[in-house]
C-alpha cells in the first residue's frame, strides 16, 4: 500500500493538535475520514504512529521519528502552494523561559506570537535555565530560552545575545562601587541553587579572588530574589532590565564591580534534529521580538 499526501496531512495535523477530532475540524473533514487515513498510514508503515491517552492521542516512538520528515514535506507543500505560514502553524507548543528573562520579556513575546501566529497555543513554563534544559532533554518542553546553558549534543543552541547583568544591592547600603569580592563576601547574598546559571556566575565572580560568599542563601525564584534585595535584605546578581523597576522606586542601586560581572548569554534551545514548524515559528518570533525591544547586547 502506498503512502499518500492526504495520509501524511492527517498524521501531521493530528500530531500538532493532539486530537483526531481537532485535526478533522482543521482540515474540514469528517472525523471517520481522517481516522481512516490514519489507519491506512499505519497499515502502509506497518506500525502504530499514535497511542491513546486519557486526553487524546500522543505519538509513539515510531511516530516521533516520522514527524520531522513529515513536517519537512508539509513545509515544502506550503511553499509550493504559496500559503501564509502564519495561518497554517497551529496547535499547542511548550515554551520554557528563564525566569529573569521572562519577567521582562514574556509580555512582548506573547503579543508577538499572537500577532505572527494566531493559531499557536503556547504553554509557558518559567523556571531556572538548568531545570528547563533538563526538561528539553526529557521531551517535556519543545523550545526554551536559556541563560548560560550547560549544553548537550542532543540540544541545538541558537544565540540570542548577552543579557545585561549587574550586582544589585539595597539602597540603604550606600554602596557606590566598584564592588569587589572581598567587599561582598561577608554580606548576605541571594542566588538560585546550584547548578543554576546564576549560582555559577556568582561562584565564578567570587572565585577570582579565591573566595566564596560566607552568607549565601539560595532561592528558586529570581523574582523573589529581586524583591528581597529591594526589601533591604541582601544583594543579588540580576538582569539589569529586571532591576529597573526597583531602581526607579529608589529601593536598590546598580553597582559597578571589579572584576566586572560577565553578562549572561541567552540562547533559543530545542532538541537537535527537530523539524517542527511550531518550534521554528516560536524561535523566529522570539528573535524578532528581542530585536524590536532591544533587550540583548549583540
Amino acid at each position: 500500500m502506498r503512502i499518500t499526501v492526504a495520509q501524511l496531512e492527517a498524521f501531521f495535523w493530528t500530531a500538532q493538535l493532539g486530537s483526531a477530532q481537532r485535526a478533522a475540524e482543521h482540515l474540514n473533514l469528517a472525523q471517520p475520514t481522517l481516522s481512516l487515513r490514519l489507519k491506512d498510514l499505519r497499515d502502509a508503515l506497518g506500525s502504530d504512529v499514535f497511542e491513546r491517552t486519557g486526553r487524546g492521542l500522543r505519538l509513539t516512538p515510531e511516530g516521533r521519528l516520522l514527524l520531522p520528515r513529515v513536517s519537512a514535506i508539509m513545509t515544502e507543500l506550503r511553499a509550493i502552494g504559496g500559503q501564509d505560514e502564519s495561518r497554517t502553524v497551529a496547535g499547542r507548543v511548550r515554551v520554557g523561559l528563564a525566569e529573569g528573562f521572562a519577567v521582562t520579556c514574556l509580555s512582548p513575546l506573547l503579543a508577538g506570537l499572537q500577532e505572527d501566529h494566531p493559531a499557536l497555543q503556547p504553554d509557558w513554563v518559567v523556571s531556572t535555565s538548568t531545570t528547563l534544559e533538563s526538561a528539553l532533554l526529557r521531551d517535556a518542553l519543545d523550545v526554551a530560552v536559556l541563560l548560560n546553558p550547560i549544553g548537550d549534543e542532543q540540544l541545538h543552541l541558537q544565540p540570542l545575545g548577552a543579557q545585561p547583568t549587574s550586582w544589585v544591592v539595597p539602597k540603604s547600603w550606600g554602596q557606590t562601587g566598584p564592588l569587589t569580592p572581598r567587599d561582598l563576601w561577608s554580606q548576605p547574598v541571594f542566588s538560585n541553587p546550584p547548578p543554576s546559571a546564576m549560582h555559577r556566575q556568582i561562584s565564578g565572580w567570587f572565585a577570582t579572588a579565591g573566595l566564596f560568599p560566607s552568607r549565601l542563601s539560595t532561592c528558586t525564584s529570581v523574582a523573589v530574589i529581586a524583591e528581597l534585595v529591594a526589601g533591604g535584605v541582601g544583594a543579588g546578581l540580576l538582569p539589569i532590565p529586571m532591576a529597573q523597576r526597583f531602581l526607579a522606586l529608589g529601593q536598590v542601586g546598580l553597582v559597578a564591580s571589579d572584576p566586572p560581572v560577565e553578562n549572561g548569554r541567552l540562547f533559543i534551545c530545542y532538541r537537535t534534529g527537530v523539524n517542527d514548524p511550531k518550534v521554528a515559528a516560536v524561535a523566529r518570533s522570539i528573535a524578532q521580538v528581542m530585536r524590536r525591544i532591544d533587550y540583548v547586547d549583540l
